[in-house]
């Protein structure tokens, strides 16, 4: 599968289920609420890394208590957050999502007080390891330069550029992407009323790219390289659920398609059917799969010198999965010699020649292989093993 980096920001969504959407100055009680990851790129990724791909996230974080719960839940999902700018001053940005159960409507109020990825950061990254690059169309002014030295580093992978909304250097934008997504939004913020018309002008603009549209509960939109333009109907008396996400998903499904080689339009069917599986449920996790089984991530998401801890709603104790020779182990993330997580003080070390891994608090090192504590102060015990089974697209499951 590829091996895939996505530019864009990193979001807590408070997700807040209610019957009906609340008239001002009332009071009411909401069906539920939960915390996920949330950001257009990020939603992308954690489809993608369900469909086997590896996946780097790469945008700016801080270490408040939701961002340490931003990147736990990266990890959960797959997603690598090695490639991210670390920012010392800020708040993690927190989306707060109201969903009308009646209606499926969903309204959201941003809140971000956190630097955007900076060009600086942005041109250490080794670009030829990758085999796609999805840029959201956001902090344009720096985007621009990524966009140019990427494409100096490239020569066959595709750059893709989501546009959901009109921010200032687009039309300079547009052009450096072969791969484009485009929101219904913007398309009606320039004046088009039919997707079809909007994708003749957009192509005339940037005549190499393939481009896509959705268009609400018509469908979708694309049209090829040779100005060929494709409509899929969306599928009638859908039982909607969940509208979140919706658009990330479609992107995703057109990404994966495009990698395996499928065409514009074969690309455009298989993602229309992806996001209506999403709009039929709550969330983006375990959209290709009917069982309950937990997943820990996929093979592809994990460091030979760091441990991935996760935390199954199912386990008292967290788990912490690790890369071994072709394939993966887990623990209890926790030390036999101090009654601790292994991650108490920082993250996992791995030696990746001698194969241990060492726990933060008193430097007692464990065999990958086995568990078994090789040197210090809990010599000779053991680390207790969770057993796992992994699919074959490499994603990793509780047994």
């Amino acid at each position: 599968m590829a091996k895939i980096l996505g530019i864009g920001n990193a979001v807590i969504d408070q997700v807040v289920l209610m019957e009906h959407y609340p008239q001002e100055n009332s009071e009411s009680r909401c069906i539920s609420m939960t915390e996920q990851l949330g950001g257009n790129v990020l939603n992308s990724l954690t489809v993608l890394a369900q469909l086997g791909h590896q996946t780097d996230w790469m945008g700016t974080y801080t270490k408040d208590l939701m961002g340490q719960q931003l990147l736990t839940l990266m990890a959960q999902q797959g997603i690598n957050a090695e490639p991210a700018q670390y920012i010392r001053q800020g708040k993690t940005p927190v989306s707060s999502v109201w969903i009308a159960q009646a209606s499926a409507s969903r309204t959201i109020n941003h809140f971000r007080d956190l630097p955007e990825l900076s060009f600086e950061h942005f041109a250490r990254t080794e670009f030829e390891s990758y085999d796609w690059l999805h840029f959201e169309a956001r902090n344009t002014e720096a985007l621009m330069g990524m966009l140019n030295l990427a494409k100096c580093f490239l020569t066959h992978q595709p750059i893709s550029l989501e546009v959901e909304k009109d921010r200032p250097l687009l039309a300079e934008l547009i052009p450096q992407a072969s791969v484009l997504f485009f929101s219904k939004a913007y398309a009606q913020h320039l004046g088009f009323d039919q997707a079809e018309t909007f994708l003749k002008q957009m192509h005339q603009q940037s005549p190499h790219a393939q481009m896509f549209c959705g268009w609400g509960s018509q469908g979708a939109y694309a049209i090829s390289v040779d100005g060929k333009v494709f409509f899929e109907a969306a599928t009638p008396h859908l039982t909607i659920v969940d509208t979140l996400g919706a658009g990330d998903t479609f992107n995703a499904g057109v990404i994966d398609a495009l990698v395996r080689g499928h065409s514009t339009q074969e690309a455009l069917t298989l993602a229309t059917r992806l996001a209506e599986k999403k709009i039929q449920q709550k969330g983006l996790t375990k959209l290709f799969s009917n069982d309950h089984r937990v997943r820990l991530g996929n093979l592809n998401s994990l460091n030979a010198y760091k441990g991935n801890v996760i935390q199954p709603e199912s386990l008292k104790h967290s788990v912490i999965v690790l890369k071994y020779k072709d394939t993966a182990k887990a623990y209890v993330n926790n030390c036999p010699h101090a009654n601790v997580p292994l991650d108490s003080m920082y993250k996992v070390e791995i030696d990746p020649r001698a194969l241990t891994l060492k726990c933060s608090v008193h430097d007692a090192y464990f065999n990958v292989s086995d568990g078994l504590c090789v040197a210090g102060p809990c010599h000779n015990q053991s680390l207790k093993a969770v057993p796992i089974t992994i699919d074959d697209q490499g994603n990793i499951f509780l047994t």
